[in-house]
């Protein structure tokens, strides 16, 4: 039985496994750190695994490349991708490459093959089992990234588009908390927060949200995910407390941009908010308030509490002025 947490009066949290280390550490310095540890990375977010592994917290903890590829193939939510390019470390000698090789060239070469996402991912994955060299696979992030240099809608995202509505998710969701949701209001939409993106799920889809919430109210147990059977899914929080349905199709015959990632993730970075608006100060971006089809609370049974453009029931203060769930900055 976990022993009490004195401090804070509950329990004491359980160190995370090497497993879920290893890959909090892939996450950060893949989607935000790279540029200032020193880790060369591209506009597409590719790096060589070799150079990830001799960063410095990576080094420390002795990671090896089969723990690399344990991460990649095991995330719940596909966090990363991986490309298998031999000549990544090639040269007119049969030395072995160093880490510190320069792999720019190749990682260049790489962005401009591998629209093929989990096709490539699977390929490298396969190559793993004959070829343990490092230095010939490169890793990046599936999205989340904060780095500005990443450019991934240049070449790795899917744009999603009215000329393909055969193509376009059914559900676009975006996740958040009691605390945050008046911001959102008071800021007149969602904005990317640090991020180079906002990020949306395509489920649960809003009947399956709602049913949810009566479960919960009549007593029957609800799982701890944001869909109905608490199922991981891509680009939501698991702790998430208001879930903001976008209506896709109005909010792209508008103007504003979406794009599909390698693992589903849905991606805006917003579009530019009308001068006479309260979104969009100081030039940021802003998927504004129109666009949001239904808002539910979900945790406290609350239901919806947007719908048709105005809000419909507002959350109680003592929900609004609790601090959010384990929130950071850059959640995984």
């Amino acid at each position: 039985m976990p022993k009490p947490n004195h401090r804070g009066g509950g329990r004491e949290k359980k160190p995370a496994s090497r497993e879920v280390t290893i890959s909090k550490a892939l996450s950060l310095i893949l989607r935000h750190a790279a540029e200032r540890e020193g880790l060369k990375i591209n506009s597409d977010g590719y790096a060589n695994v070799a150079d990830v592994l001799a960063w410095q917290r990576l080094k420390s903890q002795k990671a090896t490349l089969s723990e690399i590829l344990n991460a990649v193939e095991t995330s719940d939510k596909k966090r990363f991708a991986l490309f298998y390019l031999p000549s990544a470390s090639s040269s007119s000698t049969d030395e072995p490459p160093t880490t510190t090789q320069d792999s720019s060239t190749a990682i260049e070469e790489a962005a401009s093959e591998s629209n093929q996402g989990e096709t490539a991912t699977a390929t490298a994955l396969a190559a793993s089992k004959t070829d343990l060299d490092p230095s010939h696979y490169l890793i990046r992030a599936t999205q989340g990234h904060s780095i500005k240099s990443v450019q991934a809608e240049s070449g790795l995202l899917e744009k999603l588009t009215l000329d393909a509505l055969d193509t376009l998710p059914d559900t676009v969701v975006h996740g958040t908390f009691h605390s945050t949701w008046p911001l959102v209001l008071a800021s007149g939409g969602l904005k990317c927060m640090g991020r180079n993106h906002i990020h949306f799920a395509t489920g649960p889809t809003l009947p399956d949200a709602l049913a949810d919430i009566t479960r919960r109210g009549e007593g029957g147990g609800a799982g701890s995910g944001p869909g109905s059977n608490g199922q991981v899914i891509s680009g939501m929080r698991r702790d998430a407390q208001v879930l903001i349905y976008i209506d896709i199709r109005k909010a792209l015959a508008a103007g504003c941009p979406f794009w599909r990632s390698e693992n589903g993730v849905i991606l805006s970075d917003g579009m530019e908010a009308d001068s006479k608006s309260s979104a969009g100060k100081n030039g940021e971006k802003v998927i504004p308030l129109e666009f949001f089809d239904v808002v539910i609370e979900r945790r406290k049974g609350f239901g919806k509490i947007w719908e048709d453009g105005k809000e419909i029931y507002a959350l109680p203060e003592h929900l609004t002025k609790k601090g959010n769930p384990k929130l950071h900055q850059f959640a995984r």
